[in-house]
């Protein structure tokens, strides 16, 4: 059963609680709050579950049938004894046989048959009005047709139109001017491309063609598109090549698509197994002012080489209101099979609205925003994904890593379980060092003030006053729990700083957990990331694979950042990062783990080890940025068991994710000592990133550049 678009995810009231995380330095999400709520996130979720972690074999079986099965369709083949030759000359054209008028410059067919095309028309069309059953063919062979005034190419009525670029061919469609109602009716079946049909239409065939469009759309379906074959060049000056109900590039096709705007789009709304676009085979390669593969439904990728550049890439600025996805699915994005893809993108680099499934192939992705963005499922199953650059890396309400090589680079979190507003609940509070809470309990009675203008995507919530975490206008801190204190004096509970120091992965300080999860069963992870590098508004659970974070450098944000349970069964991890937001799984998590604040940071390119206490070296890793919080869990930790981690000596062979199993300790310092299980050092936990933006700087809070405290797991 299909499933139906999702609604729009809107953005709850900031509260006074997301304020006391932006004067932390915390990313803050708007649409976290305490208070009671109708979870968004999980109604996205509900809606994408139908599409959540398809393949491009079953996405298609729960579409609609394109109406031809590609180049070994029967519409693409004939007996060319049976053919019309139709030459056009200049300003007029002959015929050889039946079904062809011509009126000047307008050449039309009408009737069904085979018509072989060749010459040129220089400012004129050819027409196909053919009201009886059949296919009308087209084999185009060394055409040329330019029309001024309207589409090169109409096809004003026809069960079935095809048209065969014939073998070694070079033909040439071009509407030099604006799209006209001829009607003066507002219809939308008027002609707005240099080829139009209000039939499905199949291109096909091994020759070429070039199709310009100065104002409207390239090439341009009423019904369903199959590109099953043939050299395909388009640049238009709005959408490059659309279907209303699919559009289908299949088999040997070879399609290079500039656009003003959208690059290849369908606008079926109307039908849940319809208004899809799915390049299962050839090239694709598209640069287009807008999105560059856009669908009503679901956008589907399976043994295709697509390459996309979108509104000029990332760092390029584009209208609030404008959409510079690379490929975008309302519905699901579906990758997989042999695919290759590679996409620059101003905004997201694999957005839907529902689902982002990716089952095989190998994506390479740079974006402005996302990497790969769904506001319910995002799941991961086989294949090769590279997010090159990105503000976060994935996010998703519902996270699933199960397989395949995700490689993650991120100015801001590298992988985040967020999403809409969340449902009431206090999740599990972090227990600080000392067993004390901390009081979760927003001022204001969990309103914002009045004066806290939300803020714009991507932008750093400003406080009502207008000063800037950090930059010493921010005034005074939150209240610490329970009242002022005497100068100079923690609470309970408190770790060097002032941060709380947090037992485990529960949401610190009574924040809201959400209906949102990260689950890691398989595959290998690699995040780089500027702000969290794993962040869950949730629960995060981690049951197998291979997971290394490289996190931030800045006090504000963490390695881990978990809202809800954090547990860990299976697999290694390894995150590496600033102290001050560090948070451990859960102290009841089935595997083992250990987790440290250095005696002081490891600059980039030292080598880190976490060593037994009879000296074994159970893991190597070159820290790629300063360094102050190692947690790392593997089946070798032992819980209860003490380990010492070290910092310098040499890497030895690193595997695929930079971690090794030979490193060596010799000429190394002790960093610190802990037991695992234990953690006594760390932050309050963040607030979860929730899709905003960095400062405009790059960073999320402020920078520490403080050593961090060695722990002994007391």
């Amino acid at each position: 059963m299909r499933l139906r678009r999702p609604t729009t995810v809107t953005t709850a009231v900031l509260t006074a609680t997301l304020m006391a995380a932006a004067l932390v330095g915390c990313t803050a999400d708007p649409g976290d709050s305490t208070g009671t709520t109708t979870s968004d996130a999980a109604s996205a979720t509900t809606a994408s579950a139908a599409v959540a972690g398809l393949t491009p074999e079953e996405a298609m079986a729960a579409n609609a049938d394109p109406h031809s099965s590609g180049a070994d369709d029967e519409d693409l083949t004939w007996d060319e004894a049976e053919e019309v030759a139709l030459s056009l000359d200049g300003d007029s054209a002959q015929a050889d046989g039946d079904g062809v008028t011509v009126d000047g410059s307008t050449v039309t067919i009408t009737q069904a048959g085979t018509y072989r095309v060749t010459g040129d028309l220089n400012d004129g069309r050819l027409v196909v009005a053919s009201s009886g059953d059949g296919v009308v063919r087209l084999v185009l062979d060394g055409a040329s047709i330019t029309s001024s005034t309207t589409s090169a190419l109409v096809v004003e009525d026809a069960a079935t139109a095809v048209v065969v670029l014939a073998d070694g061919s070079t033909n040439h469609l071009e509407a030099t001017g604006a799209a006209v109602d001829e009607d003066a009716d507002g219809s939308t079946d008027e002609p707005d491309g240099a080829l139009f049909s209000t039939a499905d239409l199949t291109i096909g065939g091994t020759g070429s063609l070039d199709v310009v469009s100065a104002s409207t759309d390239g090439i341009v379906s009423k019904d369903g598109l199959v590109i099953a074959g043939g050299d395909l060049t388009v640049d238009a000056g709005d959408d490059g090549i659309r279907g209303k109900d699919y559009l289908v590039v299949t088999d040997d096709a070879s399609v290079t698509v500039t656009a003003a705007a959208d690059g290849l789009k369908s606008t079926n709304a109307d039908d849940e197994t319809l208004g899809y676009v799915a390049v299962l085979g050839g090239t694709l390669d598209v640069t287009s002012g807008d999105d560059g593969i856009q669908a009503e439904t679901d956008a589907i990728v399976a043994d295709a080489t697509v390459t996309i550049a979108a509104a000029g890439g990332p760092g390029t600025e584009v209208a609030e209101d404008a959409s510079a996805k690379g490929i975008k699915g309302d519905v699901g994005v579906v990758v997989g099979g042999s695919a290759t893809v590679d996409v620059s993108a101003a905004d997201d680099g694999l957005h839907s609205n529902g689902a982002v499934s990716v089952s095989g192939g190998d994506i390479t992705l740079a974006s402005g925003d996302d990497g790969v963005h769904a506001d319910g499922d995002l799941t991961i199953t086989a294949g090769t994904l590279t997010v090159s650059e990105s503000v976060e890396g994935l996010e998703g309400a519902t996270i699933t890593l199960a397989g395949g090589d995700v490689d993650i680079t991120a100015s801001d979190d590298g992988v985040n379980a967020a999403g809409g507003t969340s449902t009431d609940t206090t999740g599990t509070a972090g227990t600080a060092q000392d067993g004390a809470a901390q009081d979760g309990t927003p001022p204001q009675g969990g309103q914002a003030p009045g004066d806290l203008a939300p803020p714009a995507d991507g932008e750093r919530p400003t406080p009502p006053d207008g000063t800037v975490p950090g930059d010493g206008t921010a005034g005074a801190p939150p209240a610490m729990p329970g009242g002022e204190l005497p100068s100079g004096e923690m609470p309970d509970g408190a770790a060097p700083g002032g941060q709380a120091g947090a037992q485990g992965g529960g949401a610190p300080g009574g924040e809201a957990a959400g209906d949102y999860s990260l689950t890691i069963s398989g595959g290998t992870l690699v995040v780089d990331a500027g702000g969290d590098g794993l962040d869950s508004n949730g629960t995060l659970e981690i049951t197998g694979g291979t997971t290394v974070v490289q996190g931030p450098t800045n006090a504000g944000n963490g390695a881990l950042d978990v809202n809800g349970t954090f547990t860990i069964s299976g697999g290694t991890l390894l995150a590496a990062g600033s102290s001050g937001m560090a948070v451990a799984p859960d102290t009841d998590s089935p595997q083992g783990w250990v987790a440290a604040n250095l005696d002081q940071s490891a600059t980039a390119g030292t080598v880190v080890h976490v060593l037994a206490e009879d000296g074994t070296t159970l893991v190597s890793y070159e820290v790629t940025k300063d360094t102050q919080n190692v947690v790392y869990s593997s089946p070798e930790v032992t819980t209860g068991a003490t380990y010492v981690f070290q910092t310098g000596g040499t890497l030895g062979t690193p595997d695929a994710t930079g971690l090794s199993s030979d490193g060596s300790a010799d000429g190394a310092t002790q960093a610190a000592t802990a037991v695992a299980g234990e953690f006594a050092g760390g932050g309050t936990g963040g607030m979860g990133g929730g899709g905003r933006r960095p400062g405009a700087d790059g960073s999320t809070g402020s920078t520490d550049t403080s050593g961090g405290t060695t722990t002994s797991g007391a």
